[in-house]
Formats: C-alpha cells, structure tokens, sequence
C-alpha cells in the first residue's frame, strides 16, 4: 500500500504516506461532515449498562475519538455527531444524503457494524467521500476496501486537517499517516458540545494527558500507534478539559492515558493542580485510568491519586506466574510482590481493576486455581480476566507465528471474539482447555459470597482517608433519585445471593465509615459489571469450546511469510543508521527524514529481506541506492522550514523506524 499511487492533481511521484498537500490554490467551501461511532445493542457492555437502572446509562464511556476529531476539524466545516449506543443505528441519518465526508471510527469489537456502515453510507451517499479510522483500521480495511476512500492511521492532529485541506484541492490520497509523533501540547480539546444532549448516556468521559509506554510488553501494540516515549499535555491543557466536563454535568472521568504514571514527574505536578480544582466543583469529579504496579512504592503519588478522587486504577497484573510474566516480557511486575504491592494501593482506598491474562507457554492447568487463590489474598474487587491473544505483528506474534502456532481469525465463530477466543495455540494447555477452563473460572471467581469476603477484606484494609471537599447535604439531595433506585435495585430486583452480598457489605461499610458509601455502591457495580460480563463469556466460551471439539478442521495455522526477517532485524541499528545518513542532508526537516527512511527501508525489505544475512558493503550500496531513490521523488515541503538535523540518529530512532516498518508492511500485507 505505501507505494505511489495516482490520484487528482497530485504528483504521481510522492508516496501516499507522505502527508505534504499540493500547493495549488484553492477557495474554501463549507463541507458537511458526520462523524460516527459504531455501536449496537448486543454489544455486552452496552447491555449491561443498560441493565443496571442506577446508572441511568446506554453504555460505559462518551465516545472521545469522534469528539477530538470534531476538535480538529476547522471551524468554517459544519460538524455533526452520531455514536449509535446514545442515539440509535445511524441508517436513517446516512440515508439523508446530504453529507461531503463521512468518517467512521473503528472499535475492534464492532468490526461486522464498520462494515455495515460503512456500505450503507457509499450507497446512500454516493457523492460522499467516506473515511475510516481507530484501533481497528488494520481488520477493517483488508475486509471491504471497496466502501472505503481514505483511510487514517495513528493520531490525527496533523493529518486530519491535512487531508480536509488536500481534500478541497482535489489532490486528496488513500492513506494518511505521519512518521513522526504530534505534539500534544497543541491538541485542541475535544469537542464535547457537540454531544451535550447524549452526555447523560455514559457512565463516564475521557480526558487523555499523555500518549506512549515506556515499558515493551511482548504482548502489547500500543507502541505502533503511540510510540515508546510518552508525550503530554499542557497541565492548563487538562485542567481546562476536566473545567469543561464538569460545566457539563460530567461525574465521573476515565483519564484514558496508557499509562498514566509513565511519566511520574508530570502525574504529580498535575494531580497537585487537579485537586484544588476538583474541590471547588459543587459535587468532587470521580477518577479512574490505566497505571502500573510501580506506584505502589510511591506513596506521595498514592495519597495525591486519593485526595484527587480517582475510585479505581486499572493494573495489568497479568498473571501470578513469575515465568509467564517473564513469557510477557512484563519485567516491572517482577520487582515487587504483586499481592503486596495491590494491598498497599487500595490501602488508599484506591480500587485496583486488576487485569489477568491467561494462556502463556509457562501456565499449565494449575493457573486457574492460582490465579483465584491469588484474588483471594490480594483482596482484589475488581478484575478483567482474558486468554493470552497476539495481536498482529508485536514481537509475541512474530515468536508464535514462527513457531506455527498462530491460527487464521477469519472464521465467523472467531472473529470480532478476540477478548474470548483467541489467535494462539497454547503450549500447555489445549485450546478447549483454555477456554473451558477460563468459563470455570469465571463462573467460580464471581460467585457472590467470595466477592463478599474480598470486598470486606478491601474495606477493612484501608488506612488513608482522602482529603476530599465533603458535599455534605448538597450531593446526598443532588444524588437521591440514584440511591434510591440503588437500594430498591439490591433490595427487589436481584436475587438472593447478591442481596446478601450487597447488605453485608453496606454493614462493613458502615463499621469503617460512612464517607466510603459512594465507593462501597462504585466497587458493587464494578463488580456486578464484572460479573454480568463473565457469565456471557463463559457461556460464550464453553460454546465455542465446543465447536472447537467437533470442528478440529477449522482451526487453520496462519502459514503466510513473516514480513521481515530475524537477521533484518538484529542488523536493524546498521541498516537503519545508514538509511539515515544517506538522507539526512537531502531533506528539509524531521518529518520528511523520517518519511524517507522508512519508504526506503519498506523497498529494501521488499527486495533484500527474505535473504539478508549481514550488512556489508553490498547492502550498503543498496541502502543508498533506495535511499537516493526515494529523496529523488520528494517533493518541496512547503509546510516545513529547513532544520538542523542531529549528525548521528538521535536515540530511540531505529527502534521507531523499526516498529513504523513493521505496521507499514503489516498494512500494505492486509491491503494485497
């Protein structure tokens, strides 16, 4: 896919992922654009929203995606919104034809609904130019290209306004994708406005302060979209954020970060500003996001996340098994005794949702039991547990696919199931032995009475009250129509088990201090969450299992060619530093250093990949060669002055060059 590709009025000589827009002049005209987020009504969250009436929701978060994007979007453009869990299916609006661009955001889990949409809205709106982006472009696009005009990759400040400007010259291209990382310190706030009427559909909303991870979980693709060093906003940027949503209505905020302690300097000097602030709102905001274990030997950063109000933090445990961690490559867990280092931060009163995976090469059919004895002594609440996958070209997929243990998705009984069934071929379990033994678990580790014991064990173990502004009378008056559909849902509608638990509960709560009343009802709804999710899973499982058992046949091995060789890789450093000091006086700036770099290294693996064996003067020449090749076809950059670049590649630069090669030869392999 990133080679040239031909489209009106623009050169024929520049790559598609190169995003510099042609120079022609052009008059401004007001475009149309809709701005969908896919849902449906059998998503299980959504269900279990719904089926919870306290929370007076349609489903969990407000869809931020399509909000930041509206925020990108010049405003001369008329905007509109329509996430289908608060407003329904969106045919009757793609049926009004009256749109100029419609952008599709692609969640993984809604991949068949993408599709859908995304051919409704080529059909009733044939003029329309239709656009997709989000976590789920790479299953999306290689699926139904056919509806699909442009497709964005990674994050969308520089592109998205790129691509509405190149638009309107009529030199627009098929893919948009920058090599280097937006500066978030100029990302606009998301346009929750446009959402106003829906916002008291969601449980919660999103404010992200940082991107990227500095750890390598062999697991994980995050690094392909956000990169290894993490990025942040202003602090003014996030306050303003949180001032807005509160002038909304918002209670509860998801700081959508992928790790929001990445950087702890930064977290502290926010969270120090984000207290006062949360305390002069009329009723304190709730908190939760994603961290890591390490806090938990911090305690100034604990008691700042407490006094802040963040209910919960998701932790990715992973797994109880030293060995599988290490499978994992998650060395940060390995530093501390994870069973004490959870019971210290919920000493804060601060929920840990504990995420598990199972399915390692190190686990054997022991895990299942260990891994509930360990929620037991770690007093854990709150947990998300799923079978290991390997998502598509992160180093665990490279190993398994060598190993030929890698299994073909396309099937209807896997697809879009990736949370339940997985892409891997276990080492020592079965795959039916993995997944029957996941729905025992889930059916043992939320059964009502031992949530009841860990949830008192919680209560009782904390030690820290938070310095939180008490609302007093004010929230109890403001928060009457909740709690009482609170105590009538626990009292009438659920059954006896769950009664039971709940009032024990209450009664622990009670004994420890009626202030922990909103997190005692927060930590029950987590968990009854938990448990309506876990028992569809498991029936989903089981189910599966089953057809597995009869259907051995279906279960394909993924025999297609690894994109890029091992002895690529592991000479990787020389290639690429190379690459670099062939283009780096042959360029005007980072942006178009990074381009070339990589549409050098994409021909180069095309051509010398498959038979590299070590980097001598040959592959030297042909480094050049493709090099001189690409820098010859650059166009002149007018978005960009001529800068100054390092002699040498600045540090972390062939391991950037590295992954933006892996997911640009894993798209152009899903494209074919």
């Amino acid at each position: 896919m990133l080679h040239t590709h031909e489209v009106a009025g623009s050169n024929p000589a520049r790559p598609t992922f190169l995003i510099n827009s042609p120079t022609a002049h052009f008059t401004l005209v007001t475009m149309k654009i809709l701005l969908i987020s896919p849902g449906t009504l059998e998503d299980i969250d959504s269900r279990i929203t719904r089926e919870i009436p306290y929370l007076f929701a349609k489903n969990l978060f407000a869809p931020h995606a399509v909000a930041a994007v509206a925020a990108l979007t010049p405003s001369c453009h008329e905007v509109e919104i329509h996430d289908e869990y608060a407003r329904g299916p969106a045919d009757a609006t793609l049926a009004e034809n009256r749109f100029d661009i419609i952008g599709i955001t692609i969640i993984s889990n809604q991949l068949k609904r993408s599709l859908y949409l995304a051919g409704l809205a080529k059909k009733n709106n044939p003029k329309a130019l239709v656009v997709v982006g989000g976590i789920g472009v790479e299953n999306l696009i290689s699926k139904n290209p056919e509806n699909i005009d442009v497709v964005f990759h990674g994050e969308a400040e520089e592109t998205w306004p790129r691509f509405l400007e190149d638009y309107q010259k009529g030199a627009y291209f098929p893919l948009y994708k920058n090599a280097t990382k937006p500066d978030m310190a100029k990302t606009p706030a998301p346009r929750w406005e446009l959402l106003r009427a829906d916002l008291s559909s969601y449980t919660a909303a999103l404010v992200q302060t940082t991107r990227g991870c500095p750890f390598d979980c062999s697991f994980c693709d995050v690094i392909y979209t956000y990169g290894r060093k993490p990025r942040s906003k202003t602090i003014p940027q996030v306050l303003e954020e949180v001032r807005k949503l509160s002038s909304l209505k918002i209670k509860m905020i998801f700081i959508a970060d992928d790790n929001f302690a990445g950087d702890k300097k930064y977290t502290k000097a926010l969270l120090r500003e984000l207290i006062p602030l949360n305390n002069s709102f009329k009723i304190p905001i709730e908190f939760t996001t994603q961290i890591d274990i390490t806090i938990a030997g911090d305690d100034e950063l604990l008691k700042l996340l407490a006094d802040c109000n963040f209910q919960s933090v998701m932790i990715g445990i992973e797994s109880v098994n030293e060995d599988s961690l290490k499978d994992y490559n998650k060395q940060q867990n390995l530093r501390t005794p994870i069973g004490e280092a959870i019971r210290k931060i919920q000493s804060y009163g601060i929920i840990v949702l504990a995420h598990m995976i199972i399915g390692a090469d190190s686990d054997d059919k022991e895990v299942f039991r260990n891994t509930a004895r360990f929620l037991s002594e770690a007093h854990i609440v709150h947990h998300l547990c799923h079978p290991l996958a390997a998502p598509y070209g992160t180093k665990m997929w490279y190993d398994l696919k060598r190993k030929g243990r890698i299994i073909l998705t396309e099937n209807d009984q896997i697809k879009d199931k990736l949370d339940i069934v997985t892409n891997i071929i276990p080492k020592q379990l079965t795959r039916v032995e993995l997944f029957e033994g996941l729905a025992d678990y889930w059916e043992e580790i939320y059964n009502p009475q031992l949530f009841r014991k860990r949830a008192i064990a919680f209560l009782e173990g904390i030690n820290y009250k938070p310095e939180i502004k008490d609302p007093g009378i004010t929230a109890l008056w403001t928060l009457r129509k909740m709690l009482s559909r609170v105590f009538t849902f626990y009292m009438f509608d659920l059954g006896k088990e769950h009664r039971k638990a709940f009032f024990s509960v209450l009664v622990a709560t009670g004994k420890k201090g009626m202030y922990l009343l909103p997190k005692m009802i927060y930590l029950y709804t987590c968990y009854l969450i938990d448990y309506k999710r876990s028992m569809h899973d498991a029936k989903v499982a089981r189910a599966h299992a089953g057809w597995e058992r009869k259907n051995p046949d279906k279960i394909i091995i993924d025999n297609s060619v690894i994109p890029i060789s091992e002895n690529l890789r592991e000479h990787s450093p020389q290639v690429i530093t190379a690459a670099y000091h062939r283009v780096r006086n042959k360029v005007q700036g980072k942006e178009q250093l990074y381009s070339a770099v990589i549409a050098a290294m994409v021909d180069y693996n095309d051509r010398f990949g498959a038979t590299f064996e070590t980097f001598d003067p040959f592959q030297q020449e042909q480094v050049d060669n493709f090099c001189d090749r690409i820098v010859d076809k650059l166009p002149v950059d007018h978005h960009h002055t001529t800068e100054a670049l390092p002699i040498e590649p600045p540090v972390g630069f062939t391991r950037e060059i590295l992954d933006a090669l892996d997911n640009a030869i894993r798209y152009r392999n899903m494209s074919n």
